[in-house]
């Protein structure tokens, strides 16, 4: 029987503000360490902060110089952001210098662990593994960098299917280029609401996410403005960003303010979304969103206009939900309305995610990961 001795993992997620990324890969990360890896988490912010971590993992501060600056706001988020990555190529090349590491596993920010490893000399020893997430924007830097970046990695896992065509079309590179879905839950059980939620008198449709421009609000608004709200119907919009004022001017101009509700950003949202007819997720591109995984776990119809990316995928291509034109108010207004007046149409829909919902588990993700990882090491036993 072959032996599997050093199974060191250095993971890499300097995340600053994606919360979901963090569960994801502290998820990945525990269930790494139960399975007798030896689990180092890099930090360089304030990544993984106020979590119980298992046996077998220790954290690491790259740096403490930028733990606590501010990542609120546009320009400060992409400021702090370029500053962090510029600083922590070195930092994290002496930690890969002076350290034991088979596996460096990056989830946010590839290109700053594949340039330090490049620094460290190292990029022969050590199996670089990418985990790929949301959806990027082309441009010929990213292109080109890239390219090289994937051709020096072990492996290259894109959270979905959509956005492993993205980036092999992008690069040109697919010899290494797969797709593991980001894990976005424990167990399924734990998407429940854990505070006392009130059922509203109303009922309404919910977005949800931050108030930007990727996340294209004002559409959901102007469909929404269309319908009838004679019957009470409400939008509920919960989540906090720059486009907040922007979006209540709107409102204001289509004269909705009595229908329309801004309920800022809300810790514990499962209860709103539990309640709601519809969740509507308007977004000009997105990645795998944990929240309309949530809302599959609970049984909510969901519309997107976005398939691009996983949304395609977690709505089974439009068999588990309905998917609209990019940016087409009147289609969105009419998907809406198709909801509410056919209810066995959006019973059908939620019932089919929820019987499919275990291919985005932690087990199910984690499971592929430690395959792949554990022919790395089988590779360089002797035989």
């Amino acid at each position: 029987m072959k032996q599997i001795l050093n199974k060191n993992i250095a993971v890499f997620s300097p995340f600053l503000n994606p919360v979901g990324v963090k569960r994801a890969t502290f998820g990945l990360a525990k269930v790494f360490s139960q399975n007798d890896y030896n689990v180092n988490l890099l930090s360089v912010h304030k990544e993984w902060e106020g979590l119980k971590l298992e046996k077998n993992m220790k954290i690491t501060y790259l740096s403490t110089n930028f733990k606590r600056m501010p990542t609120k706001g546009f320009f400060i988020f992409r400021f702090v952001s370029l500053l962090i990555g510029i600083r922590t190529i070195f930092s994290l090349a002496s930690y890969l210098k002076s350290n034991k590491t088979e596996i460096l596993f990056a989830s946010m920010m590839p290109s700053i662990a594949w340039l330090a490893l490049k620094i460290s000399g190292k990029s022969k020893e050590i199996n670089f593994v990418i985990s790929l997430q949301g959806f990027p924007r082309e441009n010929i830097f990213r292109k080109m960098v890239w390219r090289k970046m994937f051709n020096d990695s072990k492996d290259v896992f894109a959270e979905s299917e959509g956005l492993m065509k993205k980036v092999i079309k992008m690069t040109g590179v697919s010899k290494n280029v797969n797709f593991i879905y980001n894990p976005h839950f424990e167990n399924q059980n734990e998407i429940q609401c854990k505070s006392e939620f009130i059922n509203l008198d109303y009922k309404y449709i919910l977005g949800l996410g931050r108030l930007t421009k990727q996340k294209n609000f004002s559409m959901l608004i102007k469909a929404f403005s269309l319908l009838d709200h004679s019957n009470g119907l409400k939008l509920i919009i919960i989540g906090d960003g720059e486009q907040k004022s922007k979006l209540k001017n709107l409102v204001n101009r289509l004269k909705i303010n009595s229908h329309v509700l801004f309920l800022g950003k809300i810790e514990d949202p499962f209860g709103y979304i539990e309640h709601a007819e519809i969740l509507v997720i308007p977004s000009l591109w997105e990645g795998l969103p944990r929240v309309a995984i949530e809302a599959q776990a609970l049984k909510t119809p969901i519309i997107s206009s976005c398939e691009e990316g996983g949304l395609g995928e977690i709505l089974m291509n439009g068999d588990a939900g309905i998917i609209t034109r990019k940016n087409d108010v009147n289609e969105m207004k009419n998907s809406i309305e198709k909801y509410l007046q056919n209810p066995k149409i959006a019973l059908f829909h939620s019932e089919l995610g929820l019987k499919n919902i275990a291919r985005f588990s932690l087990e199910t993700s984690a499971k592929k990961y430690l395959t792949k990882f554990s022919n790395y090491f089988e590779e360089n036993v002797p035989q």
